[in-house]
């Protein structure tokens, strides 16, 4: 017997959305997937959080005062019995600011705090129970991750972008001026020059990528970097953070893992002989593992489950 299709309240603002105000490629099809896979109901103020809320199966709130509005969600106080009885998610990125949204989660008693990234996000937010952080890392949209066949296209250096203007990316920055690497000023942040598939065609064109931010423990965040360069079939260098082993990410299986102490040494390695069959091996391993287990579609379908368990308990 074919389920019920869940009717989803969507916390969102509606100018992040029209002006592609997100900084990473893969927010906008995140949203795009949730409005098609659900029966969806957009709220984006008070009002039409009172007016949908009583009529859907759960709710999930964008990143508050970024990507949505900052709601009085009813579950405290008088107003308390207005709330209907569905499970309240809210999507957290950077853990390590906007430290308010700890006492917003609490103070609302939402249900879930959906994570971009797991470690992290316990670090900072510690007052909030671990049963209540569920981890929600980025993923690729389905359709982007190609079957065409990986080839080697020659290149003599290893690729490395992003913002820079942060402490959050201080091995980042050192990276960029180590021999063999090349540096390009592309960035969501700083300098969003490409946008979605857009930037994702230009990044199937590497043979390399490095993923890196800072090895400072308040940051150490995987990144929608991580999760794009394997997707489009380019071997990722992949900075160690505290989330790499929990999402799969493994060194010289599917990436090569490095710190600032062997970076030098594993892209000379990898320099020294870049035509070897075996970085074509690891980089289809990591093109199969993100369409394995982070594209969108195993996310929606990973909050779907999740959602229906949390029916089957009341």
């Amino acid at each position: 017997m074919q389920k019920r299709r869940l009717k989803l309240g969507l916390v969102l603002d509606p100018e992040f959305y029209i002006l592609e105000k997100s900084v990473t490629a893969v927010t906008i099809p995140l949203i795009r997937a949730l409005v098609a896979h659900f029966d969806t109901r957009i709220i984006y103020n008070q009002e039409t959080y009172d007016k949908f809320c009583t009529e859907v199966d759960f709710l999930v709130s964008f990143e508050p005062k970024w990507a949505a509005p900052v709601l009085n969600w009813r579950r405290a106080g008088r107003l308390r019995r207005s709330l209907p009885s569905c499970p309240c998610y809210v999507i957290m990125s950077d853990p390590h600011i906007e430290q308010w949204r700890e006492d917003y989660f609490l103070r609302q008693k939402l249900d879930y705090i959906l994570a971009l990234y797991y470690q992290p996000m316990r670090t900072h937010f510690r007052r909030v129970p671990k049963d209540r952080i569920v981890h929600f890392p980025w993923a690729v949209p389905d359709e982007w991750i190609s079957r065409a066949e990986i080839f080697f296209h020659g290149q003599e250096k290893v690729a490395i972008f992003g913002a820079s203007q942060s402490d959050a990316y201080t091995l980042r920055n050192w990276c960029r001026q180590q021999p063999g690497v090349e540096s390009y000023d592309y960035s969501g942040v700083e300098n969003k020059v490409l946008e979605g598939d857009e930037f994702f065609k230009w990044l199937q064109g590497f043979d390399a990528v490095i993923a890196a931010g800072s090895e400072d423990t308040k940051y150490r965040l995987t990144t929608p970097k991580y999760f794009e360069t394997a997707a489009a079939g380019s071997l990722l260098f992949a900075q160690d953070t505290d989330d790499l082993q929990r999402l799969g990410f493994e060194d010289g299986t599917n990436c090569i893992v490095f710190s600032k102490a062997n970076f030098r040494s594993h892209v000379e390695t990898y320099l020294a002989d870049r035509a070897n069959e075996d970085w074509l091996i690891i980089r289809k391993a990591g093109r199969e593992f993100i369409r394995k287990r982070h594209t969108i579609g195993s996310r929606l379908s990973m909050l779907e489950v999740h959602v229906r368990q949390w029916q089957g308990r009341q």
